[in-house]
């Protein structure tokens, strides 16, 4: 089984390419053209010539040292988070709000309505809703449709099951 015949536009690309590596002017990349294979246009080149050519080309970027693959960076060059990926911090913007959620999460709690009140249930229940892994991540329109939500929840509870609101927890 021969070889897929590799196209031409790819050969002129890669020539294409390699010029701008090596930051050659369109008169020294014809210049180096004819004196490697005779041949002043890549178009007119036949397969061998083109790969001859890359070849020389692809020699003289690892000569000069540039289109290499950068190293991998060393561990203490590697990003690391500032916290951990399920922490909430103090400074997100968003504490407040997430402050409420938590109060109508409580209040459902204390309905009956929910089993687990805690944070992670309530963040389980945020990535049921928005499809997104953390509070954090949520746009307003978001977080502001999980209070809703939460809030027509609790709306929807019978009478006998709600108990005091939370301080400040005013439906509407």
């Amino acid at each position: 089984m021969t070889k897929p015949v590799r196209p031409i536009k790819n050969y002129l690309a890669a020539i294409h390419m390699a010029h701008k590596v090596l930051g050659l002017s369109k008169d020294d990349a014809l210049a180096l053209k004819q004196s490697v294979t005779g041949v002043a246009s890549a178009g007119d080149m036949t397969d061998q010539q083109r790969k001859r050519y890359l070849a020389h080309l692809s020699s003289l970027q690892t000569r000069m040292g540039v289109g290499t693959q950068r190293p991998k960076p060393t561990a203490s060059q590697k990003y690391t988070p500032k916290r951990a990926p399920a922490q909430r911090s103090p400074e997100d913007s968003l504490d407040m709000r997430w402050g409420k959620a938590r109060a109508q999460w409580a209040a459902l709690a204390k309905a009956g309505a929910v089993k687990i009140d805690t944070d992670a249930a309530l963040m389980a229940y945020v990535q049921r809703q928005t499809h997104l892994e953390h509070w954090r991540f949520l746009n307003s329109f978001q977080i502001n449709n999980v209070i809703e939500s939460l809030k027509r929840w609790y709306d929807r509870l019978e009478p006998s099951r709600k108990q005091a609101q939370p301080e400040g927890q005013a439906h509407g």
